[in-house]
């Protein structure tokens, strides 16, 4: 039976988060009575991580794991996902949850409505004075070069998996991919969904998000697409963005 829902988890040095992270999320699918396969994308971590993600994938058959034989960041394990997801429906949870998962139901509530339920996160209780200007900027420059009238862009998504791969994933080398996918959505004339959702800190291991390399990189990549996007105009853009 083809599952409504692939939860790709990435995993790069997740060995502390992950087998806690895979009961978790198939005890609440199965409270929800949702028919899902986890997808593990293990980002050629150095830390167990792979192999733990094979053992899991042994003793549960909802669980299925792909290996990078180098590390491609979070936008090629999105990629991947993509390509290789088997569900109608495709969320991004990562390893240390990130949420609660009370808060998944949320999602499934506009499926109906939406084509992308954008997730919105309750807090940033975890970052300090520098990552907060960071995040605010992020989102006002995005609006204000895209017009895309979304309150949040970089948190956890549900997207109908035959709208995304209707859109070409250009910038998946820096965070800026979950914004690009966004903003095509919204070129494309897809129904966007705007979810909140109660966020969670993360319990072990360390986030990357912050990486100063990564920052510059996403920056670089918005600006970069903002001048395709000027310079193709929105009919132009809307022939471009779709494969």
């Amino acid at each position: 039976m083809t599952p409504f829902l692939t939860v790709f988890v990435p995993a790069y040095n997740e060995a502390g988060n992950l087998a806690h992270c895979v009961e978790v999320l198939l005890a609440k699918m199965d409270e929800l009575d949702i028919q899902t396969e986890i997808l593990v994308v293990d980002d050629a971590s150095q830390d167990g991580t792979g192999a733990l993600a094979d053992r899991l994938a042994l003793q549960k058959k909802r669980v299925r794991v792909i290996h990078h034989a180098h590390n491609l960041g979070i936008g090629g394990a999105f990629k991947t996902a993509v390509r290789q997801a088997q569900g109608d429906w495709l969320i991004l949870i990562p390893a240390d949850l990130a949420l609660e998962p009370d808060e998944l139901g949320r999602y499934f509530e506009v499926t109906g409505t939406a084509d992308i339920a954008v997730g919105l996160r309750s807090d940033l209780s975890d970052y300090n004075l520098v990552r907060k200007a960071i995040h605010y900027a992020n989102i006002s420059l995005i609006h204000l070069l895209f017009g895309a009238n979304i309150r949040q862009f970089q948190y956890i998504s549900l997207y109908r998996l035959e709208t995304l791969r209707s859109i070409e994933i250009e910038y998946w080398r820096s965070a800026f991919f979950l914004a690009e996918i966004l903003i095509k959505a919204l070129a494309l004339g897809y129904r966007l969904v705007e979810v909140e959702i109660l966020y969670t800190p993360r319990i072990q291991g360390r986030a990357t998000g912050a990486k100063l390399k990564l920052l510059l990189s996403t920056i670089r990549d918005m600006f970069s697409f903002w001048l395709h996007w000027r310079r193709a105009g929105s009919h132009t853009f809307r022939q471009r963005v779709a494969r």
